[in-house]
């Protein structure tokens, strides 16, 4: 009887909650939805979920795009706050992180993040005519002195993973380093954007319809000489971006710097610091980021680690190879597995959880999407919310590829770069 009394009163309070007027338009106002992530009900959430919630609400924004997708580890969308580029005083200008973003859109060929910000990037003053180009995958015909450089630069770095010396001059001269590195933030934001929007099918909404077509080359580039290979050197510095000293550091710098060399800021990847101290606020954020995925990830060490080097396999970035080449066999990853991925081959006889974390990445970086069964194998060996994990690891270290690269970050002293640059290095 006892039982049965239970069991009606939880019925009664969970359609009570159900119903709560508040509850309803909190959910009217997140407005949380996608395909294969489902939007998550208010009352369904865990109290953690509720508080990233109740700050969204509070700071008055909904929930649209990836926030029903890293809702689902509220550590992780807590983490990735404020990971977007363009902060208070950057010399990016709205109209050049716009182009930022559509060129990445594109190469990623998200439809909804394009209808988005293909309205915003036409109010900030990008023509329609080089709007319409880049959606056609061709070269605009008429890019004005402040958007040739963000072009040229993105259009190398998507195609090549590195950018030239005259390109990067070009971008230096344009909005100096600190414009680089924002520049660098607005793209990995964007391209995790991407990834979890491409992975979700995130839906168009009634008003907008898909404009990218589907290409083989959605972002043109003419190649030209560029290096590879991350020369070996010391591993304290960058050859591109040169190490700030204590009297060159600003006061927020130099604060930030106190706050890892005290342990009271957990850094992520060691050899991306040098970079990102060139914007402090993306440098604080990124880090709280990278902290997260490298030290709280519930993905275990062994699938971090290898989800890590498909990542910079991807990138050909040599440094973060070389960490955590050392990491993953500590970890417990065979090195046959290691030398196939440095390879460019689909390693042999992994474990099922192996497996599924090599096919999911490598889809996705090969053909930036990944199809049912892919997805479904992820999901069983990881649920779902190790499968946002792990989307939110490769976002990370594509961020960290592209500044390591673009620094051209040396390996330490008499280390040999174990990459070569593959035209496919993903199978």
């Amino acid at each position: 009887m006892r039982l049965r009394l239970f069991c009606a009163l939880a019925i009664l309070i969970g359609s009570a909650a159900a119903q709560d007027p508040a509850n309803q338009a909190k959910d009217k106002q997140l407005n949380l939805q996608g395909d294969r992530f489902k939007g998550l009900p208010y009352d369904e959430m865990t109290p953690a979920q509720k508080v990233i919630a109740d700050r969204t609400l509070a700071g008055g924004r909904g929930g649209i795009g990836i926030f029903n997708i890293t809702l689902r580890s509220p550590e992780l969308s807590d983490a990735m706050r404020g990971v977007i580029g363009r902060g208070a005083g950057s010399p990016i200008s709205a109209k050049q992180g716009e182009l930022t973003i559509l060129l990445n859109g594109r190469f990623w060929s998200t439809q909804y993040e394009w209808a988005i910000h293909h309205r915003v990037a036409a109010q900030a003053g990008l023509s329609e005519a080089t709007i319409a180009a880049i959606a056609e995958g061709r070269r605009p015909a008429s890019l004005q002195p402040d958007e040739e450089f963000v072009y040229s630069f993105f259009t190398e770095l998507l195609n090549t993973k590195q950018v030239s010396d005259a390109t990067f001059q070009a971008a230096k001269d344009k909005v100096g380093e600190r414009g680089i590195v924002d520049m660098i933030g607005v793209a990995g934001s964007y391209q995790t954007v991407s990834l979890m929007m491409n992975v979700d099918r995130y839906p168009l909404q009634t008003n907008q319809t898909a404009e990218l077509k589907p290409l083989e080359k959605p972002v043109p580039y003419t190649p030209g000489p560029i290096s590879n290979n991350a020369p070996a050197g010391a591993a304290t510095q960058g050859e591109r971006l040169k190490p700030l000293t204590s009297e060159e550091m600003t006061p927020q710098q130099k604060a930030l710097m106190d706050q890892l060399l005290s342990g009271k800021l957990e850094g992520g990847t060691t050899g991306a610091v040098n970079a990102l101290l060139r914007s402090p606020d993306l440098a604080a954020a990124t880090l709280r980021y990278g902290a997260y995925v490298r030290f709280h990830s519930p993905l275990s060490d062994k699938l971090n680690d290898l989800a890590t080097l498909i990542t910079t396999r991807y990138w050909t970035s040599q440094f973060p190879w070389y960490t955590h080449h050392r990491a993953a066999v500590q970890a417990g990853l065979r090195e046959s597995i290691i030398t196939s991925i440095a390879e460019g081959n689909r390693p042999a006889s992994m474990q099922p959880d192996e497996q599924a974390v090599y096919d999911f990445s490598a889809e996705l970086f090969r053909t930036k999407q990944v199809s049912d069964a892919t997805f479904n194998a992820a999901k069983m060996a990881l649920g779902e919310r190790g499968v946002v994990e792990l989307m939110g690891l490769l976002g990370y270290y594509q961020t960290v590829s592209m500044l390591l690269n673009i620094d051209r970050y040396p390996l330490p002293a008499g280390v040999q770069p174990e990459l070569k640059p593959l035209a496919n290095p993903i199978p």
